[in-house]
């Protein structure tokens, strides 16, 4: 089939950036040259993203390519010239570069040894590697020369980050999602087993240092294209950039589902495939893989159902009933001796039960002692009898308003404002959805003090963030919003499992949790053998007007 990978990968960052002024661009800046691949209709090429002052002809003699090369692969470069912020596709000029073999450092060997058994000196290697130093470690992935050979982009580790470039740091998403650094990578001597966090144990599995995923998403590149879609593969690439400056190798293969959903066998070739989006086309995925591949469920949470269904499935998005649960047991955790739990719920004659349903049905489960309220929206507007005749004024009224309807939210929200004023001590506990709703005074939420179960939250004060942010508006002059932090996180932990552990990474993935910048990963398996995340962050809006991530 067609693939349209990418016009994307190399137009994505000319949507929203400008040109370098002529003033600035005197001094050119040092090409470092990537490895991060994407395949455009079977040919491979690197994905490079210009810096400031970066010139043409510094691009192309890094490469070891034409500028011809760069027009051919890039059909609007010449019309927009280059531009700092954006990424450019180079193809691979296999007969003009040198070749490189791998090399996986023993804990017996120093630099010298490594030279001597390829024929090469010390510093060539060095060079090859951008080390300063003849220092290595045990596992780290060298890059060997040979002389005469043709370059294999697909087998060379990422050189040393350029350090004339002020960048910002590379952002940590925690230590069993990825290795801390490239040394950790591949493991090809004999280790004990390790036991999960379930205190079973499973055979060690080698790791691979590189990775091979298929990025699935309904982009629409020759119309209007998705905003949503583009954030999402924006913080992809992100991530994708960060691991290769780490020392891992990555290709990526993107299919705009424009042009329909690949082949199987075109999907096999990938470790794992991330998206679709849409239940219908992620089920349609799951059949042409039939459970060979790992497919991840990226952004819907309805999609959860499918884990029943199918092998080889993994969701992404926590589903709503993990947050219910997590939402009632917040609060149960909280209750003290001398407080009430109160969950208020909305007679409906239509529309969702869910969150009354799920989060009736955990505290039950769970065996917790609370007072049920239920009301129409029209009752609601004064307040009820019902709800004031179960409060208690010797301790704290943990009210669970167990609705998604923004108008009974709202209501709840006055009437908690009016028993505040009365002397009664309240802490709401709601569904997260309730942070979208435009007529609620969000300062009301603070009052209230209000706790949310949500799948997603960025705490803009942890500095992993900033740096994440900085980086992000430096790269693309823009916002990131919640799907570029949801492509990164996921590209970040998915590509460092299966680095970590290989070919049978998934048989981790119960047993390792991981904290995103955005994401927490805590993976279930389901009678059919695949996964579902149950990882939740709970957020307070504290009475001091500030919010805070408690877990």
């Amino acid at each position: 089939m067609k693939t349209r990978t990418i016009a994307l990968a190399g137009i994505l960052f000319l949507l929203a950036t400008a040109p370098v002024p002529t003033a600035l661009a005197q001094t050119a800046v040092p090409v470092q040259v990537s490895t991060v691949q994407v395949q455009v209709d079977g040919k491979i090429y690197l994905a490079h993203s210009v810096l400031e002052h970066q010139t043409l002809y510094g691009i192309t003699k890094a490469y070891r390519v034409t500028e011809d090369d760069l027009y051919a692969a890039n059909p609007l470069l010449k019309e927009k010239g280059l531009q700092a912020g954006t990424t450019i596709l180079v193809p691979v000029a296999e007969t003009q570069a040198p070749a490189f073999r791998e090399h996986t450092v023993l804990w017996y060997e120093d630099l010298d040894d490594i030279a001597s058994q390829y024929g090469v000196s010390a510093q060539e290697i060095m060079e090859a590697n951008g080390m300063k130093t003849k220092k290595v470690t045990k596992r780290q992935v060298l890059r060997i020369p040979v002389k005469g050979g043709n370059w294999q982009p697909a087998q060379t580790p990422a050189p040393a980050v350029n350090t004339a470039v002020n960048e910002p740091a590379v952002p940590t998403l925690g230590e069993t999602a990825v290795p801390v650094t490239g040394e950790q990578v591949i493991a090809q001597e004999t280790e004990k087993p390790e036991e999960n966090a379930e205190g079973g144990i499973f055979d060690w599995i080698t790791g691979k240092g590189s990775v091979e995923m298929a990025l699935l998403m309904p982009f629409n590149a020759a119309g209007k294209a998705s905003e949503t879609n583009m954030d999402f593969y924006s913080g992809v690439l992100m991530a994708l950039r960060d691991l290769e400056a780490e020392g891992f190798k990555a290709t990526i293969n993107v299919y705009d589902l424009q042009d329909g959903v690949p082949t199987g066998f075109e999907l096999s070739k990938n470790d794992f495939i991330l998206g679709p989006v849409s239940a219908k086309d992620l089920t349609t995925v799951l059949e042409r893989t039939g459970g060979r591949t790992p497919v991840i469920s990226p952004l819907d949470q309805r999609a959860a159902e499918l884990a029943d269904s199918f092998g080889g499935f993994i969701q992404a998005p926590s589903p709503t009933d993990s947050q219910y649960a997590d939402l009632a047991a917040w609060a149960a955790a909280d209750a003290r001796p001398t407080d009430r739990i109160i969950l208020v719920t909305e007679k409906l004659s239509s529309g969702s039960t869910a969150p009354a349903i799920g989060v009736r049905e955990a505290l039950l489960a769970a065996g917790t002692t609370f007072e049920g309220v239920s009301w129409t929206a029209a009752e609601g507007r004064s307040l009820p009898s019902s709800l004031t005749s179960r409060l208690t004024k010797g301790g704290v009224n943990r009210i669970i308003v167990a609705s998604e309807k923004e108008s009974f939210v709202g209501d709840m929200v006055r009437n908690l404002g009016i028993l505040l004023g009365k002397g009664y001590k309240i802490a709401m506990y709601a569904p997260s959805r309730v942070r979208t709703f435009e007529t609620v005074d969000g300062s009301a939420y603070h009052q209230n003090e209000l706790h949310i179960s949500s799948p997603y939250f960025a705490d803009y004060e942890a500095e992993q963030v900033r740096k994440f942010v900085r980086s992000y508006r430096a790269l693309y002059r823009t916002e990131p919003s919640q799907f570029a932090f949801q492509g990164y996180d996921l590209t970040r932990y998915f590509a460092g499992l299966c680095v970590k552990y290989g070919n049978r990474w998934t048989r981790a993935l119960s047993s390792t949790t991981g904290s995103g910048l955005h994401t927490d990963f805590r993976f279930e398996q389901t009678r059919s053998g695949s996964f579902r995340n149950t990882g939740i962050r709970r957020i307070i809006y504290n009475t001091d007007y500030s919010t805070e991530l408690v877990r």
